[in-house]
């Protein structure tokens, strides 16, 4: 759960560098999506995981969408602070059903240390176009250099 906890306090440290117009700037390199929309689409992706572990049942496709997310970053923090109690907390159910409409089946099997996985995976992805936005913004510095990195691309990168 190391690794998930430190992800976003990662992000929980971004935000907290941001001022209200860095994090809702419409980015240009970014087709006109904003960091805080990335952060958004992050977060939800862990909290549709930990309800569908005390459901066993998961459908990424039907998470709540807060906007608020979005537009206050006082909030943000708040609700990525209490994501991570709720992380630290957790007792993983280890079979659970995903909901997909994106595969020849409806359904499949899965457990919460997979989708964990999955989770993040996709908020590592989603810190990378973050990154890009930074740059954007001329404030890149706010970031370690290996944010948005996968772990196992820095394992790679440690061979050499």
């Amino acid at each position: 759960m190391q690794l998930h906890l430190q992800l976003w306090q990662e992000i929980i440290s971004l935000c907290q560098s941001l001022n209200q117009d860095q994090y809702t700037h419409k980015s240009h390199w970014l087709n006109g999506a904003t960091i805080a929309a990335h952060i958004r689409h992050s977060y939800e992706f862990y909290c549709c995981l930990l309800e569908g572990n005390a459901q066993g049942e998961i459908n990424y496709e039907n998470r709540q969408r807060n906007q608020k997310i979005e537009t206050d970053l006082a909030y943000t923090v708040q609700k990525l602070t209490e994501l991570n109690t709720h992380l630290k907390e957790v007792v993983p159910n280890e079979k659970i059903i995903l909901v997909s409409k994106e595969t020849e089946r409806s359904t499949i099997s899965t457990s919460f240390h997979r989708e964990l996985l999955y989770c993040l995976d996709h908020a590592i992805h989603h810190q990378a176009l973050i990154k890009i936005g930074l740059k954007e913004l001329g404030v890149s510095h706010l970031v370690d250099a290996n944010f948005g990195v996968a772990y196992s691309t820095l394992r790679y990168q440690e061979r050499d």
